[in-house]
């Protein structure tokens, strides 16, 4: 499913989703629906016998009387002035009493015993005789007023309602329906249901179909655009014009797009002036053999002649060393070098005697700190000399080394200088690799430290100070030999 695309995964989600309703409505629909239509049905046979309680509970107003026929009838007692012409006021009016039930509900019928017989008030009589009888000794035997209940006859559901009355005591209303109302009821809602879920997964591929394109097509456009900086234009910006994950996506790679822009463009800076570096001093050192084959001195001597030409192959070496520091620090930064625990201030205090004759004059203030920590002795020395030679090359009169730690427990070694103060844009990117300094001068060592200290853990900040710049290295917390 991880190959698909994004379209195909968000229509197969909410299919399967709603696939998953579906299971679920299948499997607990139908109790559902079967419990509250019993229920229904059995409210409709209680309204039923409310209606006939008039057969059952009279009150004098008449008297129940059963035809030859097997119907029933109501004889009641009316005035004079209501009674018909044609009927006989003293003996009353006779009334057929008609079946009940609910217009679209279930055929309800009604079965009366009274004094052991039984009288069915509607025209359905096709209960069977054995059920009619299991009626009767169900009824017989009934303690409370009102009891409801179902039995099972050929396969189907017959649910009723027995009621005894006060009218002698010994009359007993049994109203009953058969099953088929509900169970129609309930296939017809649960296909009605069933087709309106089906409806809704056909509809519901529309508004699928809408979001995964809003969701894709942004992506697609930023595929493009990365396959284009793959082939080296970095020009055309990621723009989204949104603001959610997607959005804030495109703004990462656009980020990264000028990051790699600027990258290129220092690369590029760095090809020439590597390429003039070295071409100098080479140019020298030729011209400078060139001369001393031909017996001629540049420098007056030959031993002033041989050094010019031992500092142009120092220059040139500075210049590999530091393009091979920093391919092997990139190399291995990913990997384990053996570590070991070490005194910081031996570090400190032997890169400082070996750099200070570089300028005799300048006056250091080197208060190193007394710790200890567990790391590569070899890569914090080449930290050191790449922070010492910085600073040597830009202070006026004095370079400082002083180490604290703040409230948090972080380490701080503080490295200082009287030099010139450092532009805003360049603070910025002092780190970044092929990076261009003040005045010109083109190097790769800052970029090697921040490199050594973020393979341990730790990190460097610089900021501009009144009196000069500072370089700040943090050091995690103290360590526990």
């Amino acid at each position: 499913m991880k190959h698909w695309p994004l379209a195909i995964k968000i229509w197969f989600v909410f299919a399967a989703l709603l696939l998953c309703i579906f299971l679920m409505m299948a499997s607990v629909l139908p109790y559902l629906l079967k419990s509250f239509f019993t229920e229904q049905t059995y409210a409709m046979i209680r309204d039923s016998q409310q209606q006939l309680n008039f057969l059952t509970d009279i009150s004098g107003e008449g008297h129940i009387e059963f035809r030859d026929d097997g119907g029933v009838g109501l004889k009641r007692n009316l005035p004079t002035d209501q009674a018909a012409p044609n009927d006989d006021p003293a003996d009353g009016r006779l009334e057929k009493v008609q079946p009940t039930g609910y217009m679209g509900g279930p055929a309800i019928g009604h079965l009366l015993l009274v004094e052991g017989k039984a009288y069915f008030l509607n025209s359905d009589r096709s209960l069977p005789d054995s059920l009619t009888r299991r009626l009767e000794q169900e009824a017989s035997g009934q303690l409370t007023a009102l009891e409801t209940n179902a039995v099972k006859v050929d396969g189907n559901t017959l649910f009723y309602a027995i009621s005894k009355t006060s009218n002698g005591g010994s009359s007993v209303l049994i109203s009953y329906a058969w099953s088929e109302y509900r169970n129609e009821m309930t296939g017809a809602m649960f296909r009605n249901l069933l087709l309106l879920l089906i409806a809704f997964m056909i509809l519901s591929s529309i508004p699928c179909i809408w979001l995964a394109r809003y969701l894709s097509g942004p992506l697609a456009r930023m595929k493009r655009q990365v396959k284009r900086m793959s082939e080296g234009n970095w020009h055309e910006p990621f723009e989204s014009g949104r603001r959610d994950e997607i959005g804030k996506l495109s703004l990462a790679f656009d980020e990264m797009r000028q990051r790699l822009l600027r990258q290129d463009e220092t690369q590029q800076a760095l090809l020439q002036n590597i390429s003039h570096e070295l071409k100098t001093p080479v140019m020298i050192i030729r011209n400078y053999a060139q001369s001393i084959v031909d017996g001629i001195y540049p420098r007056g001597t030959m031993e002033g002649s041989v050094d010019t030409i031992l500092q142009e192959s120092d220059r040139i070496m500075e210049r590999i060393y530091e393009l091979i520091s920093l391919s092997r620090l990139q190399y291995v930064s990913s990997r384990e070098v053996p570590h070991q625990w070490f005194n910081i201030a031996d570090v400190v205090q032997g890169t400082v005697e070996r750099l200070r004759f570089r300028r005799p004059a300048l006056h250091w203030i080197v208060e190193p700190p007394s710790w200890r920590i567990h790391g590569n002795v070899e890569q914090w020395r080449v930290v050191f000399e790449n922070l010492l030679d910085n600073q040597i090359r830009y202070a006026h009169r004095q370079i400082s080394i002083t180490a604290s730690v703040d409230e948090s427990r972080t380490r701080i070694i503080e490295i200082r200088n009287d030099g010139p103060l450092l532009e805003a844009a360049m603070l910025k990117d002092l780190f970044e690799p092929y990076r261009t300094g003040t005045g010109g001068q083109f190097g790769l060592g800052l970029a090697i430290v921040r490199q050594i200290l973020t393979s341990c853990g730790a990190q460097i900040e610089v900021s501009n100070e009144q009196s000069g710049v500072s370089f700040r290295l943090k050091l995690a917390k103290e360590d526990r030999e």
